[in-house]
């Protein structure tokens, strides 16, 4: 049963789900909706405010005022009833839920998002095509209107948003949209091709039948007792303490250590099921909350108590990591813990944000000249699978700074769902010299795997590289359920049941720092696709290569186009 303090939590979480990061992927929902269900309609009357459904053939019109009788009531007008033609009953009924569901963020919180670098580029990628009167980018227009709809006494809807629109009309072109979604495909297309071919070379590393009987099994828990225990450290740069879950083993002999970094609106308890994992099997697993990003920060900005997380958390993040293993230092000197902590050889697990984190204290250093370029071309973009390149843009401003963020202390580490190909680009990953394993998804549409981890695996000159692959893999796929974070995610990208790639993560992770934290050598042959997944009735399936070059990418892309 859950502790009442849980159960707040829970409560917490459940009320700031309508966050802004989802409302814009509710508005993309939207206007596409609008696109594929009227693009059929050829003639109407002209309302006094109206949606206009631009198209090579002519515009179709529809009242934002029959939209709100919709919406509220499901009565059709005679030309919404065109679209519920087009539409089954359920797909209608989701309209209706689209227009009227509310975020329960504060209009200050709203207002301050809009402002920043990133809302700024989202208003103006979708302002491509929710177009104003006379047919110019809506990214002013949108921005008044979302700011003004925030303050309505329901909440921020899509609704309220066409309600406030400026002008008499809101323009879709749908020539646009139907170029960028043509555009989208193709890169599916490709980054699946890049999967599939990858997932054939791998086919030619067999699994060795001399690793049938492991020195331990590797997906179960280990025998070792451990308890639980939560510090807080200091951040130089930060007014207040943080926390950190530590997973203690009961041991007297000298023992390893891991941390582990969560992602954007994650907690500590994201990967409580792989620190408790490696904890029974000897490893002393530090799990820090990177405030500004966690669920708790991104649920005060949302209430109106925080301003967003800004350009510094790419400077926290891993300073954090270095402010954790300080403190481990202090206390193991005073003889805190029951056994000697080994802190001159660490590994750090990260995902998504977390990954980026592992990979700067694992020595990846910005690449100014690459951010520079990207992100100042990036605000004119249309639109774009890889969405995390609006999170890396951020860094423009830190990374001038030059700052150095590797720990030398970090000699191994596991960067899953990284966001890379930016603000690391090919100069900043190739300065890792340290063993590294990358995990990637094939249905990752947050941090896609061919830009934020294949190509960036290729860049790598450590002579110690694994490339894991998960198909049918999403950014989700690895985090605890119902705690994964305070932003709510679509099924659809959520993908399947994630607890079954778990024992997955358990065992390539205890593998991986078997082999380069405590130098178990016999533990190589285990970094095998056909062992891990051995056992496995699961919907996943993996692929691990540790060799891969831009040629051999590029040649998959060339043969399938």
């Amino acid at each position: 049963m859950k502790s009442p303090i849980k159960q707040e939590n829970n409560r917490q979480y459940t009320q700031n789900k309508k966050t802004i990061g989802f409302f814009y992927f509710q508005l993309l929902k939207f206007s596409l909706g609008i696109i594929s269900g009227l693009s059929a309609i050829t003639s109407s009357a002209v309302a006094a405010e109206t949606i206009a459904i631009r198209y090579n053939i002519g515009t179709a019109f529809i009242s934002v005022k029959d939209l709100e009788t919709f919406a509220k009531t499901g009565d059709v007008s005679p030309v919404l009833s065109i679209y519920g033609k087009v539409l089954k009953v359920e797909d209608a009924e989701k309209l209706r839920q689209l227009l009227l569901t509310p975020m329960t963020a504060s209009p200050w919180s709203i207002e301050q998002f809009n402002n920043t670098t990133m809302g700024i580029t989202m208003l103006t990628r979708f302002g491509n095509f929710i177009q104003t009167d006379n047919g110019e980018n809506g990214v002013t227009a949108l921005k008044t209107a979302i700011n003004q709809a925030s303050q309505l006494p329901g909440g921020l809807t899509l609704l309220g948003v066409l309600q406030k629109f400026p002008g008499q009309t809101l323009g879709i072109d749908v020539n646009f949209a139907v170029e960028a979604i043509r555009d989208l495909s193709q890169v599916i297309y490709e980054d699946k091709s890049v999967m599939n071919w990858i997932n054939q070379q791998a086919k030619t590393q067999t699994d060795n039948p001399a690793i049938n009987n492991p020195p331990t099994q590797l997906k179960e828990p280990g025998t070792i007792q451990w308890k639980k225990e939560t510090f807080t450290y200091e951040h130089t740069q930060r007014n207040i303490s943080s926390p950190v879950d530590v997973y203690i083993p009961q041991v007297s002999t000298p023992t390893p250590v891991i941390v582990i970094s969560h992602g954007l609106g994650s907690d500590r308890t994201t990967f409580k099921y792989l620190a408790e994992h490696l904890a029974s099997h000897g490893y002393f697993v530090a799990v820090p909350e990177h405030l500004e990003t966690s669920a708790n920060g991104l649920a005060n900005f949302l209430a109106g108590n925080a301003p967003p997380p800004g350009p510094e958390v790419f400077i926290n993040r891993p300073l954090d990591i270095t402010s954790v293993l300080n403190l481990l230092e202090q206390k193991a000197k005073n003889s805190e813990f029951p056994s000697p902590l080994l802190l001159n050889n660490v590994g750090v697990l990260g995902q998504s944000y977390g990954g980026y984190t592992a990979l700067a204290v694992g020595g990846a250093g910005f690449n100014t000249r690459k951010i520079n370029q990207e992100c100042a071309e990036s605000v004119n973009r249309q639109l774009t699978l890889n969405i995390s390149i609006l999170l890396q843009c951020q860094a423009s401003s830190v990374a001038n700074e030059g700052q150095n963020l590797k720990d030398e202390r970090v000699k191994a580490i596991i960067a899953i769902n990284p966001i890379t190909s930016v603000v690391f680009g090919q100069e900043g990953m190739s300065q890792i010299k340290i063993p590294i394993l990358m995990i990637g998804g094939s249905d990752d549409y947050i941090a896609p795997a061919v830009p934020e981890q294949i190509y960036p695996f290729s860049w790598l000159t450590s002579p110690n590289k694994y490339l894991m692959l998960l198909e049918r893999g999403t950014h989700f796929s690895f985090l605890e359920p119902g705690e994964k974070s305070v932003l709510p995610v679509p099924p659809q990208l959520i993908g399947p049941e994630p607890e079954l790639a778990f024992p997955y993560l358990k065992a390539i992770s205890l593998v991986f720092f078997n082999r380069y934290i405590r130098n178990q050598t016999e533990y190589l042959p285990y970094l095998n696709a056909g062992y891990i997944q051995r056992g496995e009735t699961s919907p996943f399936s993996l692929t691990i290569v540790n060799s891969l070059t831009q040629e051999d990418i590029e040649s998959a892309i060339n043969k399938h186009r």
